[in-house]
């Protein structure tokens, strides 16, 4: 491979964010009506755009979905958004990238605001040179979207020059859809009966495996 730039997925990828969107589900559902009996598997919410999840899991018409997520950062917003942490190796995988000129930029479907705000946090910031993600308002969450628009503002790479990483069939597919090279993030969320179909081309158990498929 000769990747000359790196589209990185963030929950689950390089954050791991289970608390704080654990919690800021069960705020939001609580504060919408409605009973949640088995929080442990939350983690599906992990990756997919969030109104897709309300959406699916409690059946709830699109408009209450828009409802609950607009519950969800209210929690989220105030103490949810850094209830998360590194992952371990991720801050090595990052600087060495950085450090062989490779072009580094996040493709998510968390909204910009809340993205940027987590890349600071976690000093991070000087290393990325893009922030691709959602709205607010809810626009821009599949990751094809997300991704096409990450491709519209970074330098014009060759499609195979590119690298999607992340843990969830969705980064896999919307690589795949974009004709990019794509890796999955085996210590994330995904499940890989489901993500290996999508036919990643890199599947890394942690993330400095992926400096070793690099050659770097």
């Amino acid at each position: 491979m000769d990747i000359q730039a790196v589209l990185f997925d963030l929950d689950g990828t390089i954050i791991e964010p289970k608390q704080g969107i654990v919690n800021s589900i069960l705020y939001a559902v609580k504060e919408f009506g409605l009973k949640e009996n088995h929080p442990q598997s939350l983690t599906e919410f992990i990756g997919p755009p969030l109104q897709y999840s309300f959406k699916n899991r409690y059946n709830l018409s699109d408009g209450d979905a828009k409802e609950v997520v607009r519950l969800y950062r209210i929690y989220y917003a105030d103490k949810g958004i850094f209830e998360c942490h590194l992952y371990p190796q991720m801050l090595e995988l990052i600087k060495k990238l950085f450090e062989e000129d490779i072009f580094l930029a996040l493709a998510t479907s968390k909204p910009i605001g809340y993205a940027d705000q987590l890349l600071k946090h976690f000093e991070l910031d000087a290393y990325f040179e893009f922030t691709a993600g959602a709205e607010l308002d809810g626009t821009r969450t599949d990751k094809i979207e997300v991704i096409q628009y990450a491709l519209d503002h970074i330098p014009p790479f060759e499609a195979d020059q590119i690298l999607m990483l992340g843990d969830r069939e969705f980064d896999i597919d919307g690589g795949n859809f974009h004709n990019l090279q794509t890796a999955y993030a085996q210590w994330g969320y995904g499940d890989d009966a489901i993500v290996l179909k999508s036919k990643p081309d890199l599947i890394l158990k942690q993330p400095l495996d992926l400096l070793v498929n690099l050659d770097l």
